[in-house]
């Protein structure tokens, strides 16, 4: 007799085994429709076996039938989410959910254009010598592309790709943002036309199951998109190219939090190919493991130090808001000259404003009370279209004058919003074309490839979110403005300095990549601040040391590992006595000694979607990793209503 063993759609952990009473039927890897409880549930099956005597025939029951549309996962997938789950400490429906989500069998994509564009360009030494160390490489092997913005790492990834089609593989390239979709489809379809599918979260569900299925089928040789097109299935993997890979976007921000790295590396390992990192700015972590086992065997450190162009890098001055701002003034004096000046030459400007709004904080003249979010407590931000908006719960609310507190009509707003800046571009530049691009203004990727082509042919100014600082290659930008940098600065957690560094140097490069020289301007009240200095000088290996030197001291990654529970709950006092008994347990099953716990506490960030949040920080080796996962398990069992989420590897703590 054949037995089935299943995963069951449910916030179950195990596999359940069910009888198979028609063997033709059924197979690996196929959804099927079980009794489970009272009703019949979805699962899918991941082994068929015959039955021992340990399976308990007689109280076994059969499956119901299979379920026709739904998407077949091979081996691999099996695998993948077995070890997610585990390594994510979750269930394998969530496993299930996460990586292949509600996808349906459908045919594929018509495509018809296989055929490969040769490439106008020529590779310089730089460029020739990254792509021949990854090519000779035929195992899993790991490399890191550190070239400067404008260096051409795009033209590498494509001499990659084509390569890996030469070889009868497939290739998956992912960018951070889905806003950055467009413009890598548009440069690889051009290249191999219809060997390209882009997969994102902006797709309809029935275009992500044909591309789904283009993939299956081996039609479609390329796969490019955000976080999870890591998951797309293709059949012969050939690499993987993470560009931008520093990003923080590369992180899911709800449970499971996975990072795409830890899974493009399962993925690499699981067919024995190259995994490849890209970006100007490597994170920390990525750069001194790429520095420290560059002489090992199948790895590799490749700087492309010099732009593909010939262009040389826009010079970078800092302008001291403590002796040029004035009391409600946006614009500093040296930056408004320098706009001036720029667009007299007929070039253009982009600025960066890192905080969407009219003004980000809204309090009473009579009380001073703030108004802020009643389900997080953070101001709320006044939008031009008369409301107030709570960016942090995704809450808006009609726009009053009245406080809620004192209830007299005093509310007033304060403090830089791009919609304000917006405004003042206006009033002192009447003549230039300004276009802001932030989410509120584009919210798809399409929205956002129709405002930068709308720049490229006619605008004069770009005013943007961190949305503009990465990717964008506009040859007529001479002039990038930083406005607003201190708030990244200063917010509280240990990757701050890492990130205000990463996006200025990356705004940076958007200046003086085509015949024009480049020029930055960054306001700031910190301009002998680390991160700011190693900008100003472009000196990323000075900024490094500094930061390891921090980071080295604290036991920070990546010179420790970290593991973050948050802990969060509607009821304020059950929570802290659930935080209580943690203490107790805490205190009665210590760790290794080199093991540092940190609470449970407060959250820097303590109340969000009105969940109290409580979080414990656990710093440990990584040899400790499994010691403290089980040590995890083994926590005090809590009440229904309070939920309990592990980060591990966070990138942020807040």
């Amino acid at each position: 007799m054949l037995v089935a063993d299943i995963c069951i759609f449910r916030g179950v952990s195990q596999l359940y085994s069910y009888i198979i009473t028609d063997p033709n039927t059924y197979c690996i890897g196929q959804c099927v429709s079980i009794p489970f409880g009272r009703y019949p549930v979805k699962g899918v099956i991941f082994n068929i076996r015959l039955a021992t005597q340990t399976d308990n025939i007689s109280k076994l029951k059969s499956i119901l039938a299979p379920i026709e549309t739904a998407f077949i996962i091979n081996q691999e997938y099996i695998d993948l989410i077995c070890w997610f789950a585990t390594y994510y400490q979750t269930t394998l429906h969530k496993a299930y959910q996460t990586i292949i989500g509600n996808r349906k069998s459908r045919a594929p994509l018509s495509l018809n254009n296989f055929t490969l564009s040769p490439s106008p360009f020529t590779l310089n030494q730089h460029q020739q010598a990254a792509f021949d160390t990854i090519v000779k490489e035929t195992t899993f092997s790991k490399h890191l592309i550190h070239g400067i913005t404008g260096s051409g790492k795009t033209e590498i990834y494509m001499r990659l790709a084509q390569h890996c089609i030469k070889q009868g593989q497939q290739i998956i390239i992912c960018c951070p943002e889905i806003s950055l979709t467009p413009q890598f489809k548009a440069q690889f379809t051009e290249r191999f036309n219809d060997h390209v599918v882009v997969i994102h979260s902006g797709l309809t569900a029935k275009k992500r199951d044909e591309c789904w299925a283009s993939l299956q089928h081996k039609s479609a040789s390329i796969v490019i998109g955000p976080r999870s097109a890591i998951f797309a299935p293709v059949q012969r993997l050939g690499m993987i190219v993470i560009d931008e890979e520093h990003d923080g976007s590369y992180k899911q921000d709800n449970h499971p939090r996975y990072l795409s790295h830890e899974i493009a590396k399962w993925r690499c390992q699981y067919h024995n190919c190259p995994l490849v990192l890209g970006s100007a700015t490597p994170s920390v972590t990525s750069f001194l493991a790429a520095k420290n086992s560059a002489i090992a065997k199948n790895s590799s450190y490749n700087v492309l130090s010099k732009r593909a162009t010939g262009s040389s890098l826009p010079t970078v001055s800092t302008i001291d808001m403590t002796q040029h701002g004035q009391a409600g003034q946006l614009l500093s004096t040296p930056l408004q000259t320098a706009i001036v000046e720029t667009l007299k030459k007929n070039q253009k400007v982009l600025l960066l404003l890192n905080r969407r709004g009219f003004a980000p904080y809204v309090a009473c003249q009579s009380c001073k009370t703030i108004h802020s979010c009643d389900q997080c407590g953070l101001s709320y931000t006044y939008h031009k279209d008369k409301t107030f908006r709570c960016h942090r719960c995704d809450i808006t609310i009609a726009f009053s004058h009245q406080c809620k507190k004192c209830k007299k009509p005093h509310l007033a707003f304060s403090g830089q919003g791009i919609q304000k800046i917006e405004i003042e571009l206006a009033q002192q530049f009447p003549q230039a074309h300004v276009i802001r691009l932030d989410k509120d203004t584009a919210k798809t990727a399409t929205q956002m490839e129709k405002q930068l082509n709308t720049f490229k042919k006619e605008g004069n100014i770009l005013l943007g979110t961190q949305l503009i600082a990465k990717g964008h290659h506009i040859e007529d930008i001479s002039l990038v403005g930083v406005l607003g940098i201190d708030t990244q600065l200063n917010i509280p957690d240990f990757r701050s300095a890492e990130r205000s560094f990463q996006l200025l140097m990356q705004v940076a490069g958007r200046a003086g990549r085509g015949k024009y020289e480049g020029h930055v301007y960054i306001q700031t009240t910190q301009p002998n601040h680390y991160a700011i200095r190693c900008a100003q000088t472009h000196d990323y290996e000075r900024f490094i040391h500094q930061e390891s030197e921090f980071r080295q001291q604290l036991k920070y990654p990546p010179f420790g590992e970290l593991t973050y529970i948050i802990l969060s709950c509607t009821d304020e006092k059950m929570l802290k006595n659930y935080c209580k008994r943690c203490s107790t347990y805490i205190g009665k099953h210590s760790l290794e000694e080199h093991v540092s716990i940190l609470g449970p506490k407060p959250a820097p960030i303590e109340k969000i979607r009105d969940h109290y949040r409580w979080t414990i920080l656990i710093k440990h080796s990584l040899n400790d990793t499994q010691a403290v996962k089980q040590w995890i398990l083994d926590f005090p069992k809590r009440p229904a209503d309070i939920r309990l989420i592990c980060d591990f590897s966070p990138l942020q703590l807040l």
